[in-house]
């Protein structure tokens, strides 16, 4: 099936990404993303109101908000808490930047022996093994060296060789990694596991889990700029919008419920050498970063599927990624290249700023 091809004209140099930002479908601009108080929405205000708040979480901000019926504020402000303080527990059992973590655990032992991991760590490692295997290894928890490599390679200034590259490669690869009866082994010693990919959404996942076993049906949990999105704020849509990754302009804005939604780009960090832009996100099969492609936006039922995807799908690029989206039911992408074009699965549509979903 042919990928639906646009081209957005608006091409500047600044460097920022493409980013999600939690928008009432009324407003024109973001709300403050500081802010800590409820927030009145138009309407009847004895209706209820937005009650959010923030807290930094595995590098980055994580925000909650949610839409509480009058008299319930309380309790959402309660829920909320809670869960951030979960998502602080999940952090140090999942985090490779702490040292008592589990996946520091497996990460030690890594050519040696199994580990025993928490049910959660176990549950994020089969969904990105999942999707390891879907996106034929253009996904893989185990590029570890291979960032460290390039993250290395940006602060000198100069390419790696390809000697290094070849030597990190042999210290990648999913296909190393065996889960066995609630352990985790690393078949190849220097082998590295990492959630950067994966980890924000399968957390905001938790989050939303907790809101609705808490009987709060709409909320936003921002994961920094990922997004799981349920319900509406009263009987005003959710919206989203989406932002160019060479521009500080809004390319669409977008109605979601129900819904994940993560971006994959390559404007946070990369190399000028040789007259060519190397971004971060590097072909964990190839060891070079992926030039073609300037951000990815993934549209899913869950958080970490809609994470994992973004960075599959920004690998694959835009015709082996969009053939695999319309293989999935629910799954949609949105593909900015470094040409300026887009390209977009079947199941959405972009006009006049309006990006949409038509299946």
């Amino acid at each position: 099936m042919p990928t639906k091809i646009l081209t957005f004209y608006r091409i500047a140099t600044a460097t920022l990404g493409l980013v999600l930002l939690a928008i009432a479908a009324y407003m024109v601009r973001s709300l403050p993303e500081s802010q800590n108080a409820a927030i009145a929405i138009p309407g009847d205000p004895a209706a209820g109101s937005i009650v959010d708040s923030m807290r930094p979480l595995m590098g980055t901000e994580f925000g909650i908000k949610v839409w509480a019926a009058a008299g319930r504020e309380p309790v959402a402000t309660a829920i909320i808490a809670e869960a951030l303080d979960e998502l602080t527990e999940l952090e140090s059992q999942i985090s490779s930047w702490q040292i008592d973590s589990d996946t520091s655990k497996v990460n030690a032992a890594a050519g040696q022996l199994p580990v025993p991991v928490s049910p959660e760590l176990y549950e994020l490692l089969t969904i990105s093994m999942r999707w390891a295997r879907r996106t034929t290894g253009a996904f893989d928890i185990t590029g570890g060296p291979l960032y460290e490599l390039w993250g290395e390679a940006r602060r000198q200034k100069t390419l790696p060789s390809p000697e290094a590259i070849h030597s990190a490669l042999t210290h990648v690869g999913y296909q190393n990694v065996e889960l066995g009866d609630g352990t985790v082994y690393l078949s190849a010693p220097g082998m590295q596991l990492g959630f950067g990919s994966v980890g924000k959404g399968f957390a905001a996942d938790s989050a939303a889990a907790k809101l609705h076993a808490s009987n709060f049906r709409n909320f936003i949990v921002d994961a920094g700029g990922d997004l799981v999105v349920s319900g509406s704020r009263g009987d005003v849509p959710w919206s989203v919008g989406v932002r160019h990754p060479r521009t500080e302009e809004l390319l669409a804005t977008m109605e979601l419920t129900d819904s994940a939604i993560a971006t994959s780009g390559d404007y946070e960090q990369y190399l000028l050498a040789d007259g060519r832009r190397f971004g971060h996100i590097i072909d964990p099969r190839t060891g070079w970063p992926v030039e073609t492609v300037a951000s990815v936006v993934a549209i899913a039922g869950k958080g970490a599927d809609a994470d994992a995807l973004a960075t599959g799908l920004f690998v694959l690029g835009p015709e082996q990624g969009i053939a695999l989206v319309e293989k999935i039911s629910s799954v949609e992408a949105l593909f900015v290249m470094s040409d300026g074009t887009l390209h977009h699965s079947e199941g959405l549509a972009i006009k006049d700023g309006i990006l949409e979903r038509i299946q």
